[in-house]
């Protein structure tokens, strides 16, 4: 018989080790899962029932725990089987992506780098009190049914396009051998390019910590996805060479920005989707040229500082003003009713001052922002 009796909360103090199969079996005790069968088949049988795994899974799990040199850790039993699975599945998916590459001899990466120049700080005293009116009037917390349309939008973005830390992760899976590296940074462009002869063999020496740490499992948890859409996308990503076709070149910053905003607008029965960042997507808003930009951005760093740091021209809720602003002008859009945005992240105040230039041309426009994510968190 199996029973669960108890539901325990264990900290990190808490954390279960398990080195081998008695240790397995005095955290499930400890646990309150009761069982009892002797034999190793019928154990596994109940292991296998009771956690709903794959017989693949509980094979795997024994077959850890029988090798005595490395200790699990993990928060408790059912955070220890998805440490198991989490190997499996990573495994799966290098061996993937391995033989996607596996016909890459040479790799050339091209990624544009600016050169950091510390910047004066703007003066911005004139709008400050201007982004505090707008925040105050418009801003609100999103309801979790509103922020399911933004999640849905963002697995749509994984599903179809590569991160710039996917590509970084990749660097860090063939750049084995130093000697078979070259880089060369052409100023001109600002792009830095690296060279690489692809391994025969790709092995796992670039994940940085050791098998059995808590530190690997979290590696494991947020690398599993970039190694999917690796193998799911980079094909979009890669031209190959006319004169050797087993080299590739990869524009890195072509990639999205993990850091990323995702917005969504609704006004006039219409609907209106705006990443952040330079990149143009498919049925998504584009920032405009700045020469035809209306609404003035402004300096905004990573604290949420205005005055400081880059100018937001490239923001989704800039682009997405932008847009509506435009339709308007050209007789597709009315000029009156209401307009709500939906935003991942909470409006930087550069995009609150872009807001209240479109609420002055646009006057009988009710605008209300609804966001995920306050600034910064």
């Amino acid at each position: 018989m199996v029973q669960r009796t108890t539901n325990l909360k264990k900290t990190k103090k808490e954390r279960i080790k398990i080195k081998d199969l008695n240790e397995f079996k005095d955290a499930l005790k400890r646990e309150g899962y009761k069982i009892n069968e002797l034999s190793e088949e019928k154990f596994k049988e109940k292991i296998t029932k009771t956690f709903e795994i794959e017989n693949s899974v509980t094979e795997r799990l024994y077959s850890c725990i029988k090798d005595n040199e490395i200790t699990y850790k993990a928060n408790n039993i059912r955070d220890f089987i998805d440490y198991i699975e989490k190997i499996m599945l990573f495994e799966n998916e290098h061996n993937k992506l391995c033989k996607k590459l596996s016909k890459i001899e040479k790799l050339h990466i091209d990624r544009i780098e600016y050169e950091r120049k510390l910047g004066s700080r703007d003066n911005v005293e004139h709008i400050l009190n201007v982004i505090k009116k707008v925040k105050s009037d418009t801003s609100k917390i999103i309801s979790d049914e509103e922020n399911e349309k933004l999640e849905d939008l963002e697995k749509k973005l994984d599903k179809d396009y590569l991160y710039a830390k996917d590509i970084e992760l990749l660097k860090k899976m063939i750049l084995i051998r130093k000697d078979g590296v070259k880089e060369k940074y052409n100023t001109k462009t600002k792009t830095k390019t690296i060279s690489i002869e692809m391994p025969k063999k790709i092995n796992y020496p670039y994940i940085p910590v050791k098998i059995g740490t808590v530190e690997y499992h979290q590696h494991l948890s947020s690398n599993i996805p970039r190694i999917q859409r690796l193998t799911n996308n980079i094909n979009k990503y890669m031209q190959f060479d006319e004169k050797e076709k087993t080299t590739f070149k990869i524009d890195q910053s072509k990639a999205l920005q993990d850091s990323i905003n995702i917005a969504v607008a609704v006004y006039d029965n219409r609907e209106f989707k705006a990443i952040s960042g330079s990149n143009n997507i498919l049925d998504y808003c584009a920032a405009p040229p700045l020469e035809e930009a209306i609404f003035k951005s402004s300096k905004v760093n990573k604290l949420g500082e205005l005055g400081i740091g880059y100018n937001r021209i490239n923001d989704s809720e800039k682009k997405i003003f932008e847009e509506i602003h435009k339709q308007i002008e050209a007789k597709v859009l009315k000029n009156e009713g209401d307009l709500i945005l939906y935003s991942k992240w909470e409006p930087c105040p550069s995009c609150y001052f872009v807001i209240s230039q479109f609420c002055g041309k646009h006057p009988k426009i009710k605008v209300r922002v609804k966001y995920s994510k306050k600034y910064g968190e």
